[in-house]
């Protein structure tokens, strides 16, 4: 059974609604059964744990978007940190003042194109953590949207702070 409900026409609205279910329904679960785990290497790997966090939630959702023929218009380069298969650091904002060392949002993005090699939009995702010990306060949130450079893309972003 599938964890996603998609299809390869999908638009990038409709994708974020699917990965944003994903979401929902996984996070806690997954953030649960990892916590002890991800707290005990915290101390050590500080903001490193929670891609390791990252790399239990995406990876599966990531391969069944891939199956359905979406990948990233912008493929990973050699020198690129990757986390979860498929979120590279340098696209991802973090700023202090969205937050407090206890609640900071980290935002990530993709611009995906579809099976027909065409640029649909972004997918954009907020991730809250803490700074002091390892904690998620909330759900990770998705949303999409159209515009697909970078200038645009950070542009829609700081918007919404």
């Amino acid at each position: 059974m599938s964890m996603l409900e998609l299809n390869p026409e999908m638009a990038i609205e409709q994708l974020g609604v699917a990965l944003a279910e994903y979401i929902e329904r996984s996070w806690s679960d997954v953030l649960t059964a990892s916590r002890d785990e991800l707290a005990g290497l915290f101390p050590e790997l500080e903001d490193a744990t929670y891609g390791m966090y990252l790399d239990k939630l995406i990876p599966s959702a990531w391969q069944e978007l891939e199956r359905c023929g979406f990948q990233p218009a912008e493929p990973s380069k050699e020198d690129d940190f990757v986390i979860a298969g498929c979120l590279q650091f340098r696209n991802s904002i973090e700023k202090a003042e969205w937050g407090t060392p206890g609640h900071e949002i980290r935002i990530f993005w993709i611009v995906l194109k579809n099976h027909n090699e065409k640029q649909i939009g972004t997918l954009v995702m907020e991730f809250a953590h803490s700074h002091i010990q390892f904690d998620i306060p909330e759900q990770p949130r998705i949303i999409a949207f159209a515009e697909t450079e970078r200038n645009e893309i950070v542009s829609r972003i700081l918007q919404r702070q």
